[in-house]
């Protein structure tokens, strides 16, 4: 069957995903350290878009991967992407383990490891969730991205379909789901949300000629604000779906008009991964550190400069690190 329009065939290099990778790594940073302050606890609406980003952006090139011809068997895909996402996973999880056992050891805390749910889904940390949801989408969406080129009126229906059923389900989360097992805890707040900014990263790179096409100087006008507009509304109305619906629109902004050349953002863009399993040593070492000194972190400001602070340092661990194509390899998931 005819397509709706030719599929990019030519491997699309999008500057727009430089510009808001770092600002997304750092909007992680900010969401696992705010905690010890009022204000930056209130402003952590605004930073509810981070992770599902990363996902619409990671799906947006992996359909440009299979579409392209570039991973063309089910086995290839799947050994290079449990290298890149679940050796890193392991090697990480083993890291944080390290330093939550020698940390309970020092406070004399009670230290316990659930094996299924550490080294299958959630990691030891609380970031490392991400590379095992992302390895598990990918297999599942590579049989049905295999066909969707063949006729993209049929994957676009397919994956409204899975966005609609996806926030049904996330607009039926209550109370309730929090007294649920952690199996069914973990698929309703981080796997179900995950669909949704999957199928977007899927749409658009489906559709990017035809919204190319149709992108005119109103669409360059209303883009920017709505986009920030829904921006501020995560402030006011903290819930996913407006996170969601923010980075629907995000994501033509950045697709078709950021262009911006900048070789220390392109960096930074380069590290944001590394930044993102990084700064949680830089971040529990620091509280943990100033609380045993009778320093604790507290107050607007100060949280903020550790937040500041973790995203330097992760950001020049991660640079020096990923130097060495052996630990960019296995610790950096690049």
């Amino acid at each position: 069957m005819a397509l709706l329009q030719p599929i990019v065939k030519d491997k699309l290099y999008i500057r727009g995903f430089d510009l808001i990778r770092p600002i997304a790594a750092f909007s992680v940073v900010w969401i696992h350290g705010c905690e010890t302050s009022f204000w930056t606890k209130r402003l952590n609406g605004l930073n509810e878009y981070a992770v599902p980003v990363f996902i619409a952006i990671s799906f947006f090139l992996f359909t440009g991967q299979v579409l392209s011809g570039r991973l063309q068997h089910y086995r290839e895909m799947a050994v290079a992407r449990f290298k890149r996402l679940m050796i890193p996973f392991f090697i990480w999880t083993l890291i944080y383990l390290a330093i939550r056992y020698a940390k309970s050891m020092y406070l004399h805390e009670p230290f316990e490891v659930p094996l299924v749910s550490t080294f299958l889904f959630k990691g030891s940390s609380y970031q490392l969730w991400y590379l095992p949801n992302l390895f598990y989408l990918f297999l599942i969406f590579f049989p049905f991205l295999k066909v969707a080129g063949q006729n993209v009126r049929k994957a676009n229906l397919t994956l409204m379909t899975v966005i609609i059923i996806a926030l049904v389900i996330i607009f039926s989360n209550n109370a309730g789901v929090q007294e649920a097992d952690w199996f069914t805890r973990h698929l309703r707040l981080y796997f179900v949300p995950s669909l949704v900014s999957a199928s977007i990263g899927m749409l658009y790179y489906l559709n990017y000629n035809t919204i190319k096409s149709k992108y005119d100087g109103t669409a360059r006008v209303l883009v920017p604000l709505l986009a920030a507009l829904l921006f501020i509304a995560q402030y006011f109305q903290p819930h996913l779906f407006v996170s969601l619906l923010f980075i629907a629109v995000l994501f033509a902004w950045v697709l078709y008009q950021v262009n911006i050349n900048s070789s220390f953002i392109k960096r930074l863009s380069d590290n944001s991964m590394g930044i993102y399993l990084v700064h949680g040593i830089f971040l529990e070492g620091i509280k943990t550190g100033l609380s045993v000194a009778k320093h604790p972190v507290s107050g607007f400001l100060p949280t903020v400069g550790l937040i500041v602070l973790v995203y330097a340092l992760s950001f020049i661990t991660s640079d020096v690190m990923s130097r060495n194509s052996t630990l960019r390899k296995y610790f950096m998931g690049n």
